[in-house]
């Protein structure tokens, strides 16, 4: 539709009497006439503010996704008075945010907050937006700023800057607002969701199952709660526990059935296993169209490729020394560098950093910083007069975050860093840290698909929506990062899983003789219970005794169903050779 022929606001005014009436319809619950009414009123004035909302909320209600999204979005695009202009973009950017869809709705979350930037509930929904869009210290400063506003506690916002600053490690603090927060608003299911996965990762994990079992019998129905605590029997072993938990297959939604995959794996029942994941993915395809998207992975691929040459990136200027060094744990999704990280974090020197405030991040930085060229090409403004500055403006960017989460204590040397993004930034990495080393760990691909397959994790590309996207997505890492290899000098260390799984000592001394450190390593490093100084990362919760319960799993899988791997093997098997895993030990 021609904007501009659309009515201006004098005109659309006109028919707010009619607006009105299929708004009264609405609330009296009968849809099917309010529907109708708002559908005649938009084909005569299509920016009807009071029918759009009407016909959005319906659509909505119906779960009629496409329509709802194009309703939602014009009504947030409206001009109009700011504070109609917040109302309605708040209102759309959580309908993105139950959808999970926080990305999407940053836009609109940040219209709300220029539009009304002393309203407490758009700060909110901006917070919320950064948080689970991984900018934590950002989200953090928004609820804040509501909490400010509103000159008043209030338990959700509390129960949400709680969580953000779970997510930061800051576990003490966390606690003591989660209490505040549950204090004021006793019936916030999902702030008591919250606390107890913030009590299992203060390894806490006896509190963390009561808080659950209260909290279950208090909200019988509520699924999420449900899943938490299945997520805390499959952590501790309760397999059979978990699996009744869930109830029968056929009335769980596509992450109860994956949880109920992962229950089977766990069991060593390959053949039940596979049977859940499928089905649980079958359904996502159907529900939402998730298949695997390559388009815009495989054009960064071919862009990166390009301007990451020796030739072009050796004339660039490097960034100076900074307050620290990171360690780049590279390894695609489920490849064992949360491992790594918990076991390096153990030993003298070493601060988790975990994925907080990726390299990637800065990308979308840099056009601004630089004239705004496109990235990468926008890289060649640092050879340009006061653009030499740009390596270290931006090195200064990745570490403020780090320093702000309290990591670059003086005792610490050395940052994690195991963004799975980072495979695509090693050459803005080698601008920004020259001499920083890069940690690959290395795994089985077979052993990833399943890994990732099982998952309830949103990938690129919605790489997980099947073993072949997964295993394309894979090809893509590998291309990336044998291009980068054959560009630019790393200070590159491979490391098997299955070497640290069954040695895990002599592979982390190995790392850290790499690094130029003594690799003397505490004992009982193995039990991986070693204490490690706050803040430290989410997954930390999870921490077990090392084993190599899930080291060439896909063996297994292979003898109970021969063609699992038979479609995605002519993506993989240059990949196997490559790297060694064709022979006897890999197959």
């Amino acid at each position: 539709m021609d904007e501009a022929q659309w009515p201006g606001l004098e005109a659309a005014a006109l028919l707010d009497d009619k607006a009105i009436e299929a708004t009264q319809l609405f609330n009296d619950k009968k849809h099917e006439e309010a529907a109708a009414l708002a559908l005649k009123i938009l084909d005569a004035v299509p920016n009807q503010r009071a029918a759009l909302r009407v016909l959005f909320e319906i659509r909505d209600a119906e779960k009629r996704r496409r329509a709802a999204d194009a309703l939602g979005a014009r009504l947030a695009g409206l001009e109009g008075p700011a504070a109609l202009r917040a109302q309605a973009n708040e209102r759309f950017a959580y309908y993105l945010i139950g959808l999970g869809r926080h990305a999407e709705a940053a836009p609109y979350a940040a219209a709300a907050v220029k539009a009304m930037p002393r309203a407490a509930a758009a700060h909110h929904i901006m917070g919320m937006v950064l948080t689970e869009t991984g900018a934590l210290q950002a989200g953090e400063r928004h609820y804040r700023r509501a909490l400010e506003l509103l000159a008043r506690e209030d338990g959700m916002i509390l129960a949400n800057l709680a969580w953000n600053l779970k997510m930061q490690g800051r576990l003490t603090e966390a606690r003591k607002i989660y209490d505040r927060a549950l204090a004021l608003r006793p019936d916030n299911s999902r702030g008591v969701g919250g606390l107890a996965q913030l009590l299992f990762t203060q390894g806490a994990r006896g509190e963390a199952d009561a808080v659950l079992d209260d909290a279950l019998a208090r909200w019988p129905q509520d699924r999420l709660l449900r899943m938490l605590k299945v997520m805390a029997d499959l952590a501790q072993g309760r397999v059979e526990a978990a699996l009744e938990r869930l109830g029968p297959p056929e009335a769980q939604l596509p992450p109860e059935i994956l949880a109920r995959g992962r229950a089977h794996m766990l069991a060593g029942q390959p053949q039940e296993a596979i049977t859940a994941i499928a089905t649980a993915r079958g359904v996502q395809r159907e529900r939402t169209g998730q298949s695997f998207r390559p388009e815009e992975l495989s054009a960064r691929l071919e862009s990166y490729q390009a301007y990451f040459t020796a030739e072009r990136i050796q004339p660039l200027p490097r960034a100076r020394p900074g307050a620290f060094m990171p360690v780049f744990l590279l390894g695609f999704p489920r490849s064992g560098t949360g491992l790594l990280e918990q076991l390096l974090a153990q030993t003298p020197g070493f601060a988790p950093g975990d994925e907080v405030a990726p390299v990637a991040k800065l990308t979308t930085a840099i056009p601004g910083l630089a004239g705004g060229a496109a990235y990468p090409q926008a890289l060649d403004e640092a050879l340009i007069g006061d653009g030499a500055e740009l390596p270290e403006r931006l090195r200064e960017m990745y570490e403020a975050p780090r320093r702000a989460m309290g990591l670059a204590r003086p005792e610490v040397g050395f940052i994690t860093d195991r963004a799975v993004s980072n495979v695509w930034h090693l050459g803005l990495i080698k601008l920004l840290y020259p001499e920083a080393p890069i940690i690959h760990v290395l795994r089985h691909p077979y052993d990833l698909l399943l890994a990732n397959i099982a998952q309830d994790r949103r990938l690129e590309g919605d790489a997980q929506a099947g073993l072949p996207g997964l295993a394309r997505y894979y090809d893509f890492h590998a291309r990336m990062l044998r291009h980068y290899r054959g560009q630019l000098t790393l200070r590159y260390l491979p490391l098997r899983y299955e070497e640290l799984v069954a040695r895990p000592e002599e592979a982390v001394g190995r790392v850290r003789e790499f690094i130029g450190l003594d690799a003397a390593i505490p004992e009982g490093l193995a039990g991986n219970a070693l204490p490690v100084a706050a803040p430290w990362p989410g997954h930390f919760a999870g921490r077990v005794a090392v084993h190599g319960g899930a080291a060439w799993r896909f063996r297994a899988y292979e003898a109970a169903l021969p063609h699992l791997f038979k479609e995605v093997e002519p993506i993989l098997a240059p990949w196997l050779a490559e790297l060694g895993y064709d022979g006897e030990q890999g197959a």
